[in-house]
């Protein structure tokens, strides 16, 4: 088991560097980052006590859609690179299992995830600390109720994007075991984050009461083959407090999330074993 992890951990660091030097992570980087910092220039508008809410959720949507980006393309990159260039052939004609290959492909992805959305947290608290500063003195004046946000719950929000975007990487990686080239796995990868963003209408609309428990269970089992990502927005909750976070919530988003990446890696490995490179 120790010269599994060894050889999952060197992939994945071939991954991770791999992916740190693509300029399309630059580039995404530079969007998000750009796309935090633009949201003090909403300053000038009179916001009043929702101003902070504005920047935070601003800086949580440039987060979530140029990681999601990242995450499709870069992951599916990643791997068809190795299959692409016959460079899996050599790897795996070593003592190296394919779902070891796999695996350390997702560490190395979920690791470069990680920089994207930390450095876009630490940004964005250090935004929403500036302004929160000037609310404080200006509501010393009037005599408001300042507007504060948690620090720890940005730490906390940030921790839940990273492991959403590792239920991403999961299920494109799963995607790309099947796939026979990247544009598919892409397009494929795509449509299924739009689904986890919707899949919530979804349960809505078909969880509707019956007296037929066996189709009950199967509409409740179709519904979560696909995982929710909404379930992920706790932004408002955690950073800004203004509602708070049930008893648990945050670690039932945890634990399914964890076990959407388990369930969907385990898929990827069954899949890529049966594949011809």
């Amino acid at each position: 088991m120790n010269a599994s992890f060894r050889r999952i951990d060197w992939i994945a660091r071939i991954t991770f560097l791999e992916a740190v030097r693509q300029r399309f992570f630059a580039f995404l980087l530079v969007l998000g980052v750009a796309m935090v910092l633009s949201s003090v220039s909403f300053r000038v508008f009179d916001f009043g006590h929702g101003e902070l809410k504005f920047i935070a959720d601003f800086g949580f949507g440039g987060m979530f859609f140029f990681g999601s980006v990242l995450a499709v393309v870069m992951t599916a990159q990643l791997f068809f690179s190795e299959i692409d260039n016959k460079t899996a052939l050599t790897l795996l004609a070593k003592p190296l299992s394919r779902w070891e290959f796999l695996f350390g492909k997702f560490a190395g992805a979920w690791a470069m995830l990680g920089v994207f959305v930390f450095v876009l947290a630490g940004l964005l608290g250090l935004v929403l600390w500036s302004r929160e500063t000037e609310l404080l003195a200006l509501a010393e004046q009037t005599g408001r109720i300042p507007a504060t946000f948690s620090l720890s719950g940005l730490a906390w929000y940030a921790l839940l994007q990273w492991l959403r975007l590792g239920v991403v990487i999961a299920v494109v990686l799963s995607i790309s075991a099947l796939a026979r080239t990247f544009l598919f796995a892409v397009v494929v990868g795509s449509l299924a984050v739009v689904a986890g963003q919707l899949q919530w209408i979804a349960q809505d609309a078909v969880l509707k009461p019956t007296d037929s428990p066996l189709y009950e269970a199967f509409l409740w089992l179709t519904t979560r083959l696909l995982p929710n990502l909404q379930q992920f927005n706790l932004g408002d909750a955690l950073v800004l407090g203004s509602a708070g976070v049930p008893a648990g919530a945050t670690g039932e988003v945890v634990l399914s999330g964890l076990l959407y990446v388990a369930a969907y890696l385990a898929l990827g490995a069954v899949v890529f074993r049966r594949r011809e490179i």
